[in-house]
């Protein structure tokens, strides 16, 4: 699936896990990477948009896990696009062996979601991480000169080094996995942080949410379920409210 957000911004999703595709003057980012599986999605994305591979100006990866990370290393040694991560989940990203999570997965066996997700994931690759052989990194509070002009607001919790990304003339915020709408192990939507059984540590990713809460968008795009419209303020006090899962 291929749609248009807002002006000059795409959703491209198979389901279970969202990345975008961000257009202005004829240069393409993406934040995210999607699955191994959904390089056929991006490329048919470029190609309606009258763009080529090499158009691929850069990935800018919101962290490091396997459904976001799909394709980051290829599409930096086909389309020679740059990718971006924050320094604290680099290692990560370059296959490093990730910190335990603060969950445990057997608490969702009883979940059909759970089931869900796993099986749709699996099918795409995504399972386990490619890593990404050459990455940049950056930092909270950095403003990248790419398409939108994205700004990194570091909310770790998830990841050591989860990252939102405000698009500050579009009133536009990409969470990654910072907040959710839908959450890919129990199926519950509407603002939500990862289940614990994903996150690194959730207590510390629901102080994170703090970090949204003076951001200036009206509309907030999440790895994982759909679009949200209304203040990142109002989305952190529902996702506090919903807790822990």
């Amino acid at each position: 699936m291929d749609v248009e957000i807002a002006p000059g911004i795409h959703r491209l999703s198979r389901g279970v896990v969202n990345f975008y595709l961000i257009y202005q003057g004829g240069k393409v980012i993406l934040v995210d990477a999607g699955t191994p599986g959904d390089w056929g999605l991006l490329t048919a994305a470029l190609s309606r948009l009258g763009c080529r591979l090499s158009d691929l100006e850069a990935v800018l990866l919101t962290h490091a896990h396997p459904d976001h990370v799909g394709l980051a290393e290829r599409s930096r040694s086909r389309a020679g696009a740059t990718v971006w991560i924050h320094q604290a989940d680099a290692e990560l990203a370059a296959g490093g062996r990730p910190a335990p999570n603060d969950g445990s997965a057997r608490s969702y066996l009883l979940r059909t979601e759970f089931y869900r997700t796993l099986l749709s994931l699996a099918r795409r690759g995504a399972t386990k991480l490619i890593p990404v052989t050459e990455a940049c990194t950056f930092a909270d509070g950095d403003t990248l000169d790419l398409p939108g002009r994205p700004r990194i607001v570091h909310a770790p919790g998830h990841t050591a080094g989860s990252t939102a990304l405000l698009l500050e003339e579009r009133r536009v915020l990409l969470t990654g996995d910072v907040l959710a709408t839908r959450n890919p192990l129990t199926g519950r939507t509407g603002p939500q942080i990862m289940p614990s059984g994903l996150n690194r540590d959730t207590g510390q990713a629901l102080d994170s949410l703090a970090v949204l809460d003076r951001l200036p968008a009206d509309i907030l795009l999440p790895g994982h379920g759909e679009p949200w419209t209304g203040s990142p303020a109002r989305a952190a006090q529902l996702a506090r409210t919903a807790g822990r899962s």
